[in-house]
């Protein structure tokens, strides 16, 4: 059979685990040169009980983000010339069964945004920042399948934790799959990208777009955004680095901050240092990060420090001419 829903997690072969998308990245890039792409097979234990198990496709997660030259965000997608198993859980449908139809007590600007998101590569219904606790989130149980040494529930997803049969809801604690989902919806849904909502750990559900705010419009000591913006590396303070934003916090100068310590002990360090090597080749990079800025009253600026990388998400400029 064929799946039916957008498939969010796969079996990578080579690490004997389930990845998201956004985890699979973190693992691609944090291989040695020459990097080499990833094998992944169903997730679903009743398909990995075939005698052929189903692959499926990894899309653009090999692809460094940029702000410019745009690619589909990173996703997984069916393979077609595999079949999946009947009680697979990417077969089985969504609560609305696909209906094109107004669901109850859902208002006609709702069913338009419904339909409209059907064309994104991905949904995220909850994110968890990570400076925020994680609620386990227990799969039911599954029939165990062939010769997994692993097993099914031995899951990587940077960050992410994604739900079951029972909670058809994507979460996850990755801000650069976050980042990804509100670029797509907003340069895909347009008119209707206001109407597209998260529900945000500790905070509840609000719309997408003012979960994002630009750096310009940052308030001093204030947290519970994704600030953004572009500018270049002022310096590197040993492995770390501090980050200059074009606009102004308070009519203040504005830096990011990440310390060296922070640098060297997370394990997605690799992949940030190889964005930021490229700073001689672009124009600028644009930051998301989870933080708040505070004033610095020695060099009278606003500077913001980022003590987890997973609360930082970069997009690579335009080349430089």
């Amino acid at each position: 059979m064929r799946t039916k829903r957008r498939i969010t997690r796969a079996y990578c072969v080579e690490l004997g685990e389930e990845l998201t998308i956004g985890g699979a990245r973190q693992a691609y890039f944090n291989q040695n040169q020459p990097r080499s792409r990833f094998l992944f097979q169903c997730s679903s234990p009743e398909c990995r009980a075939l005698k052929v198990v189903p692959k499926i496709t990894g899309v653009n997660y090999d692809i460094h983000p940029t702000e410019k030259s745009r690619v589909k965000s990173p996703h997984y997608k069916d393979n077609e010339h595999y079949a999946h198993h009947a009680e697979c859980e990417w077969v089985l449908p969504d609560e609305d069964e696909g209906s094109d139809a107004p669901l109850p007590g859902e208002t006609e600007l709702q069913t338009r945004t419904r339909l409209a998101k059907r064309h994104l590569t991905s949904v995220i219904d909850i994110f968890v920042p990570p400076t925020q606790p994680e609620e386990p989130v227990a799969r039911p149980p599954r029939v165990a399948p062939g010769n997994d040494e692993a097993g099914p529930d031995h899951r990587r997803d940077g960050g992410g934790t994604e739900g079951t049969r029972t909670d058809r809801k994507h979460r996850t604690r990755d801000l650069r799959e976050l980042v990804d989902y509100y670029q797509e919806s907003r340069d895909t849904l347009k008119d209707l990208f206001p109407e597209v909502t998260i529900n945000v750990a500790g905070r509840g559900v609000i719309p997408l777009r003012s979960y994002f705010k630009k750096v310009v419009w940052a308030r001093p000591d204030t947290a519970g955004y994704v600030y953004n913006g572009g500018g270049r590396i002022e310096r590197r303070e040993g492995a770390g680095f501090v980050f200059s934003f074009f606009d102004k916090v308070a009519d203040k100068d504005a830096f990011l901050h990440v310390s060296d310590e922070v640098m060297t002990q997370h394990r997605s360090r690799r992949y940030v240092n190889e964005l930021l090597d490229q700073a001689r080749l672009v124009k600028y990079f644009t930051f998301y990060f989870l933080g708040t800025f505070t004033y610095h009253e020695a060099s009278d600026t606003m500077v913001a420090q980022v003590t987890d990388l997973r609360c930082l998400a970069i997009d690579l400029g335009p080349l430089r001419s």
